[in-house]
């Protein structure tokens, strides 16, 4: 099977998608998924998917009407997900990815799929005490110095867990750790990473 840039799809080409979930976390083989070309979307749905002709052109319509919704992509990775790791996981799954990016509640993730998805991102360790918003940032890499750090946090893009911060010379209290271990860090709408407090 070929890409429509004409490319392999599999693991010849690098981007291997396995359906064990110890070498493609779930969340990664909806990301995978999600990601798909807007040129290859139809085409995997009529290969992958188990939905009616009605339900592929319903879905084809919304692609075409509105297409930074990206509905078919939604809708291949949300079913793909659940036809190879059922539904319970694919919803959780979804959460994640909706959470991740500001539109969900962080702290009602699994810690299994938060710690799935944080390291599909760079998860950052830190032992002991919790340095100062700023530095988090950049020991991340979400920003290359202190400097972009707090021009980030000035202008109002920096996130901790989804809440924006507002002063980055202050601590990060211990009790905003998600399941007492993980941060969620965003830079805008769409970069983040991770840390793991040991």
């Amino acid at each position: 099977m070929t890409k429509s840039d004409g490319t392999k799809f599999g693991k010849s080409e690098g981007g291997a998608i396995w359906l064990d979930p110890e070498m493609t976390s779930p969340y990664a083989f909806y990301q995978f998924w999600f990601n798909t070309d807007d040129r290859d979307v139809g085409r995997y749905l009529r290969f992958f998917s188990f939905k009616s002709r009605e339900e592929l052109l319903s879905v084809e319509k919304e692609m075409a009407e509105r297409p930074a919704a990206r509905a078919g992509q939604r809708t291949l990775a949300a079913e793909l997900t659940a036809l190879v790791h059922g539904p319970e996981v694919a919803d959780d799954v979804i959460a994640a990815s909706h959470a991740l990016f500001g539109r969900g509640a962080l702290d009602r993730l699994m810690p299994a799929t938060l710690q799935a998805a944080l390291a599909e991102a760079g998860l950052h360790r830190v032992q002991g005490e919790l340095p100062p918003a700023a530095n988090l940032f950049r020991d991340t890499g979400l920003v290359a110095s202190m400097n972009e750090a707090r021009r980030a946090i000035a202008e109002g893009g920096a996130y901790i867990n989804n809440e924006r911060v507002t002063d980055g010379d202050a601590a990060v209290p211990r009790d905003a750790l998600l399941h007492g271990r993980f941060l969620v860090l965003r830079r805008g709408k769409r970069t983040f990473a991770g840390v793991e407090v040991a």
